[in-house]
């Protein structure tokens, strides 16, 4: 991010109350009611536009949420509007300036995050975590440390938001059916995924700013990040065992497993490996191509990736749709056999063929989930009927009457669509604007002066050890690790133009904010990160009630430890490499 040498004036300070107040709702969000004359105006404009279908007339008032969803693109036309910022500074918070591109970094995230959540509609990541299961026998120890040491693995591959969102949930099913409770099987989970996910450009947002911010290369960056994260890993499971979580209570010495074949949760052994040789290949092009020192935008590698995945998916959605719709049409016996897809207890088509039945006519439908053979056998029905009795109906094709169809015929995709993080995207280019605002407005100046005053006092060292403080604090009090890393990043690019410190400094500076914005998700406060609210919406979900004071005070050791034990091992690293 650009600085310019700008004394502090009205619009300056304006711009960072704006700042602040919109960290401060986006950790404490909150709603207010819609008038119910204005909502049913807006809808009853979407319904004459044909976006919305005709529906009764609320009588209870809608509220609207300010979040960090909201909040932030909200304080953006605010600085417009009061002409704090102009258009430069919107175009340079989507295009970048300095090397750091927000578009580049969100086409990437938004890509693999595709890549990944497909991955998990396969039931691959259930299967391996049953796979694991299996494996940590009856032992709750044992079972404890490889579930641990799986979302280590997993996490730094894919990132923390897939481990989130199909972890989470596997964790709340395996510790309900094993009476267990869930707490510190849930906590393990979350700090290895975030500790794992500081390792690879392509697993944090935050990771990928600070490789466009210093035009480091994939390889560099986990060459310098990798040590500290193992020295992390190993410290922090000891602390988890015997400290947070030491008694029987939490992790029994005996569990009773669950009855589950792990091939089960497979539901489409194909597209897990179609998705998994992509992910990798892409992750691999990625590596290479930097390494290499070729010019290669990410986009260009992780979004033809992404849509190689998204074009998979409709094609597979399609061949099954047609199949049971041509399984529909047939022989009446094949129309009955349709009777298991209403099995109550949700098992899969697995029993569809029987003797009457040749088996060819339904492998192709072995292991469709319930849902999805629902939702084609409904969509397959009504083209039935259409094509015999045309049905006219009085009201017209609307966008939800379509999505409502697309539905039907494209299961997978509607399925992965909704899961996918594309809140992050309005956030993510709000907060680069909101920085960009903070760095004409002269406050930039103000922070780097700031911290060059101290980096010359203390060193290295003491140049680690406040960076990560001061990014595991931010995290918590910058809109997510998303805004701490974006304004600490521009400080820290500033710092070296402008005082051109040693090579020690600025990596140790620079690799103590890659590991706090990524630890900094398990400290204090679910919004450090987008993956702590996302944990607590599915726990939620699954009736599992963790508090924030709990969070903070369960996860308060643990940080100390992730924090203290990966700086201690960074400084080590600075002074041996430099």
């Amino acid at each position: 991010m650009a600085t310019m040498d700008r004394p502090i004036d009205g619009r300056s300070i304006f711009t960072l109350i704006v700042f602040l107040a919109t960290n401060i709702i986006v950790i404490a969000p909150f709603s207010i009611s819609i008038p119910l004359y204005i909502w049913n105006g807006v809808r009853k404009t979407a319904v004459s536009l044909r976006v919305l279908e005709p529906t009764i007339r609320l009588h209870r008032s809608p509220r609207f949420r300010f979040d960090f969803s909201t909040v932030p693109v909200i304080a953006v036309l605010l600085l417009l509007a009061t002409t704090c910022i102009g258009g430069e500074e919107v175009y340079k918070g989507i295009v970048g300036s300095n090397g750091i591109k927000p578009y580049d970094i969100m086409c990437l995230f938004i890509s693999l995050a595709y890549i990944s959540i497909s991955l998990d509609a396969t039931g691959l990541l259930r299967f391996l975590a049953f796979w694991v299961a299996k494996r940590g026998g009856a032992s709750g120890r044992r079972l404890y440390f490889l579930l641990y040491f799986f979302f280590l693995a997993y996490g730094l591959i894919v990132g923390n938001d897939p481990v989130i969102l199909s972890g989470t949930p596997f964790l709340a099913y395996l510790t309900r059916v094993a009476d267990m409770d869930p707490i510190a099987w849930l906590f393990a989970q979350f700090a290895a995924c975030n500790m794992a996910s500081v390792v690879l450009v392509s697993s944090n947002p935050t990771n990928l700013v600070l490789a466009g911010a210093y035009s480091l290369s994939f390889l560099t960056y986990t060459a310098n990040t990798i040590l500290p994260f193992l020295a992390a890993a190993v410290c922090v499971f000891p602390v988890l065992t015997f400290w947070t979580f030491p008694t029987p209570k939490y992790v029994p010495r005996i569990v009773n497993q669950p009855d589950v074949d792990p091939r089960v949760a497979l539901i489409d052994k194909n597209g897990a490996i179609f998705g998994s040789v992509l992910l990798i290949t892409a992750l691999a092009v990625l590596v290479s191509t930097s390494a290499a020192g070729l010019h290669v935008s990410v986009w260009q590698v992780t979004v033809p990736a992404g849509l190689l995945m998204l074009s998979r998916d409709i094609a597979h959605d399609l061949h099954l749709s047609t199949l049971v719709r041509r399984l529909l049409l047939s022989k009446d016996d094949k129309v009955a056999a349709l009777g298991h897809v209403e099995d109550p207890n949700g098992r899969y088509l697995d029993g569809m063929a029987n003797e009457e039945q040749p088996i060819e006519n339904s492998v192709e439908m072995v292991n469709i989930p319930r849902e999805s053979q629902q939702s084609f056998a409904s969509s397959s029905r009504t083209q039935s009927d259409a094509t015999a009795t045309p049905v006219h109906t009085a009201n017209p094709m609307t966008l939800q009457s379509l999505i409502s169809a697309l539905e039907h015929r494209l299961p997978t995709l509607t399925a992965v669509v909704p899961r996918l993080p594309l809140t992050l995207l309005p956030f993510a280019f709000a907060m680069f604007t909101l920085v960009q605002g903070i760095s004409v407005t002269g406050w930039l100046a103000v922070f780097t002066g700031w911290w060059a005053t101290y980096a010359e006092r203390t060193g290295p060292i003491g140049v680690v050890f406040l960076m990560g403080l001061v990014s595991v604090l931010l995290c918590n009090f910058c809109g997510t690790n998303i805004g701490a890393t974006i304004l600490l990043a521009s400080i820290l690019q500033s710092w070296t133009q402008q005082y051109n410190p040693s090579p020690r400094m600025s990596a140790g500076a620079l690799y103590a904010l890659a590991i706090g914005s990524n630890y900094g998700a398990f400290s204090t406060t679910f919004p450090a990160s987008l993956a702590g609210l996302l944990w607590r919406t599915i726990l939620y979900q699954k009736g599992i009630e963790v508090r924030t004071l709990q969070f903070a005070k369960l996860n308060l050791v643990t940080i100390a430890v992730a924090m203290a034990s990966g700086c201690a091992v960074l400084i080590a690293q600075l002074y041996v490499v430099y």
